[in-house]
């Protein structure tokens, strides 16, 4: 019981960190509120479509450096992506620049440490882990394949689900990448829109790159 309490833990935290994702679209003469994690920016409009336009993000060639000594952690991320601790389970999560007032959703990367009460392995984390998400409905598994972080074995999942966005439905495409040391789990979510995946990939991967537990 207490493995599956964790397992499902950790997977709501990916899921739930969508919420952080998430803005309303702008409307005609009225004042939409847009969160960016857990600020509240106020700003007005006279949008009338719903229509949204995708725009090249340039590569990003500077990069901060976000540390935690509570947990242990260190990595790299973009100057120009939003940071927000403490948010929908995570410890960190850092979220793309909006690309335009349209931009209804900001791909990010959540960071959440979890302690674990009793000792498991890599490969019972993974399997727990699998059934549960197989659980989810509209969820496909679309690769689980070991891989290393921070310099440790770890697991990579990548699965898309869907959800409700502006009364329509939304494909939405996560990766997931984790490893156990000392009896603590790292996970590592990337969250974004299914079309915009790719384009967001390279940085995502800097940044797994770049983690550090310490």
């Amino acid at each position: 019981m207490m493995k599956q309490y964790l397992l499902l833990t950790i997977l709501v935290v990916g899921i739930i960190f969508i919420s952080g994702c998430i803005q309303q679209q702008p409307t005609t003469t009225t004042t939409t509120t847009t969160i960016i994690g857990q600020t509240t920016t106020t700003i007005k409009s006279t949008a009338t479509t719903t229509t949204s336009t995708t725009t090249t993000t340039q590569p990003t060639t500077n990069f901060l450096t976000y540390e935690s000594s509570a947990h242990g952690i260190r990595l790299k991320y973009p100057s120009d992506w939003t940071k927000t601790e403490q948010i929908e389970g995570n410890l960190v999560a850092f979220y793309s620049p909006m690309e335009s007032l349209l931009d209804t959703y900001r791909e990010g990367l959540g960071v959440a440490v979890q302690n674990i009460s009793h000792p498991m392995t890599l490969d019972e984390y993974t399997q727990l882990s699998l059934d549960q998400l197989k659980q989810i409905s509209n969820t496909i598994i679309i690769d689980s394949s070991a891989t290393t972080l921070a310099g440790s074995p770890a697991h990579k999942v990548v699965y898309t689900g869907k959800i409700e966005l502006s009364d329509k439905q939304v494909d939405v495409k996560f990766m997931q990448v984790y490893t156990i040391k000392d009896n603590k789990v790292y996970i590592l979510t990337y969250v974004a829109e299914a079309k915009k995946y790719s384009k967001f990939l390279g940085t995502i991967q800097e940044m797994v790159d770049s983690f550090e537990i310490i």
